[in-house]
């Protein structure tokens, strides 16, 4: 079984991490947050236990009210949506681009109220936003810019790093980013007149606890064995059945916070803390390589793109990149008609190819948006899957990917005797 999704660990990077576990200080941490802030080139990162703490970070320090908005794409990893109603912000949902599946500029300006303070571009799926549009429109209604950089890191729109647009930029490094390290995420500050407050806030976060250490410690080992095809059959349930069990939590706490049935959800705090040692140690040195292992998934999805392109008429793959644009790739998105994605998917994985169904329980939050309609994101949160685009993966892998694919296609349209002029 191909794994859906994986970065390499090596071995000294699986022992040097272990080896940080057990040693005090912070030392780690800051040495990784100078080489991201370097890498970046911004003047100012903070390392944090996750994503969604980076997240929480950001919004915090911008000294919002309660009720006052943020916008996002309605077409994105709902703990987005979970984080900005914890704090007692309204999430302003905005349809996506359906070529690029990012957030849509063109909807943007029409969707702006007096609440709105502050956008959040997801670069998804390692495909960089319009920035220029995006901050073109936030200069014009005075809007705050944090970037989502989860799944881009190292992508570049006209020439620049993305993360290095906005105010402030979040980075996660949990399993299937762009760099792994077990657990952790970070805050770029490019924002002068934030540094203050996000260092008063950050000062205060508590030192990651025993039982983190150990789950960051579980999680490295784990993705070491679910990096390999040879393993990864034998613990894919059980990792399945855990990220499962968390969709099923971001969407119940989401949609209780929205509907405010209950108050236990919002009593519950997100557990935020600063970045334990070991993952920052294995960050910094995946992050050492970061520029050869997106090099590796640009190989990849474009020997991915000339093959498949006998099947354009069936499927949508995903943009090329182009003199303006530097996709990373860290997904590779394929838009199928939505009465066929059972069936591909289900086939691939016989074949020996693991896939994902990304954001397939959004429509169970948008149905709270009763007077909105996201026609692209309730789309594509029933037509799409990702294949493994990821730098583990050999010659003979992405091979055997592409060839699966055009015969999972073809065959799943002969079966229901499919309108090849059908659109997508």
């Amino acid at each position: 079984m191909i794994p859906r999704a994986a970065v390499p660990i090596s071995n000294i990077e699986l022992f040097s991490s272990l080896i940080a576990a057990v040693q005090a200080g912070n030392d780690e941490v800051t040495e990784f947050e100078k080489s991201l802030a370097n890498y970046l080139g911004v003047k100012k990162v903070y390392a944090v236990n996750s994503g969604r703490t980076a997240l929480y970070l950001a919004l915090k320090s911008l000294n919002l009210k309660r009720g006052q908005g943020v916008i996002v794409p309605a077409f994105t990893c709902a703990i987005v949506f979970e984080v900005i109603l914890r704090l007692g912000l309204k999430p302003i949902l905005i349809d996506v681009d359906p070529k690029t599946y990012n957030i849509d500029p063109e909807l943007i300006p029409n969707s702006i109220t007096s609440e709105a303070k502050v956008m959040i571009p997801v670069h998804l799926f390692g495909r960089p936003c319009e920035m220029s549009q995006i901050m073109e429109i936030a200069n014009k209604f005075d809007l705050l810019v944090i970037e989502d950089v989860a799944q881009a890191l190292g992508a570049r729109y006209n020439g620049k790093k993305v993360g290095t647009f906005g105010d402030l930029a979040i980075f996660s490094f949990g399993p299937g980013k762009s760099i792994t390290s077990g657990e952790g995420g970070a805050l770029a500050v490019n924002n002068d007149e934030l540094v203050n407050k996000i260092e008063s806030i950050w000062d205060h976060l508590p030192e990651p606890s025993i039982s983190w250490q150990l789950r960051v410690t579980r999680n490295i080992l784990a993705m070491k064995f679910f990096s390999s095809s040879t393993y990864y059959k034998i613990i894919k349930k059980i990792v399945e059945d855990e990220l499962n069990k968390s969709d099923s939590e971001i969407v119940k706490n989401c949609i209780t916070l929205m509907t405010k049935q209950s108050n236990d959800v919002a009593s519950k705090t997100i557990k935020l803390m600063k970045m334990p040692s070991s993952s920052a140690r294995m960050a910094r040195m995946q992050l050492r390589k970061i520029d050869d292992l997106n090099g590796i998934r640009i190989t990849n999805a474009r020997f991915l793109l000339t093959a498949l392109s006998s099947v354009t008429n069936f499927v949508q793959l995903p943009e090329a990149s182009n003199d303006n644009i530097l996709n990373t790739f860290t997904r590779f998105p394929i838009k199928l008609r939505k009465n066929l994605i059972k069936r591909v998917e289900e086939d691939l994985r016989n074949r020996g190819i693991d896939v994902e169904r990304p954001y397939y329980y959004l429509p169970c939050i948008l149905r709270i948006y009763q007077n909105n309609r996201y026609i692209h994101t309730e789309e594509l949160s029933r037509s799409l899957i990702t294949v493994p685009n990821h730098p583990c993966l050999n010659q003979h892998d992405i091979v055997k990917i592409s060839h699966s694919l055009i015969q999972s296609i073809l065959s799943a349209y002969s079966v229901i005797d499919a309108n090849y002029s059908d659109t997508l």
